[in-house]
């Protein structure tokens, strides 16, 4: 159940008015962001929290500067530089493979993301994508607070996977659409998700 967003609130007349000198429907926007136009009708109304990701996809088509559409959005920002770990590295099928602690090269991280952000680095020599960073959030929710959403997955069997996670065709199932391949995982059963926040390609 959509619930009001506490603290910063969405300006949402700022956003019609950037839609409108852009000549943007809420419901273009929607199909640009690939997401339901109801989603965005919830997100516009501060219903709906705006996700890092979505927010630098809008920063993108509005043209305007990404930290000004999180402010706008209600989101709480810091312009202080950190640095993530590449704790982990992934193939083009989405299998994520963890590092050993002390073998973690640092990069800089965008400055929305929360502390304890690390990087996931593609690894796939026949992929345009290869040296992809993934910026992935620490927190490891359920699943289906994460629906269409790029995540990190874990699985009963123990395996990490990179897909957009959606509604399985099973009870308590979840398929992946898998990042980058877009192959599909039907009916896996999922540990915990966490969102991607942000991709910088290399």
């Amino acid at each position: 159940m959509a619930t009001t967003q506490k603290g910063p609130q969405m300006d949402n007349t700022w956003f019609k008015d950037r839609l409108a000198d852009k000549k943007l429907s809420q419901r273009k926007l929607a199909t640009m962001l690939d997401l339901d136009a109801a989603a965005v009708s919830l997100m516009f109304r501060g219903m709906r929290r705006m996700t890092p990701h979505e927010a630098h996809q809008i920063s993108q088509i509005l043209g305007v500067p990404l930290l000004e559409i999180m402010r706008r959005a209600g989101i709480d920002v810091t312009e202080d530089i950190r640095k993530a770990p590449i704790a982990a590295h992934m193939n083009e099928s989405g299998r994520v493979t963890q590092m050993p602690n002390g073998t973690h090269d640092v990069v800089a991280s965008p400055a929305d993301c929360p502390l304890g952000t690390y990087a996931v680095q593609v690894r796939s020599h026949s992929s345009i994508k290869d040296g992809w960073l993934l910026f992935v959030t620490p927190a490891q929710g359920k699943p289906n607070d994460h629906m269409d959403q790029l995540c990190l997955c874990a699985t009963k069997a123990g395996a990490i996977i990179t897909g957009i996670v959606r509604k399985g065709y099973r009870r308590d199932t979840h398929n992946l659409v898998i990042w980058p391949s877009q192959e599909t995982i039907s009916d896996a059963d999922l540990v915990w998700s966490s969102p991607v926040l942000w991709i910088k390609p290399t």
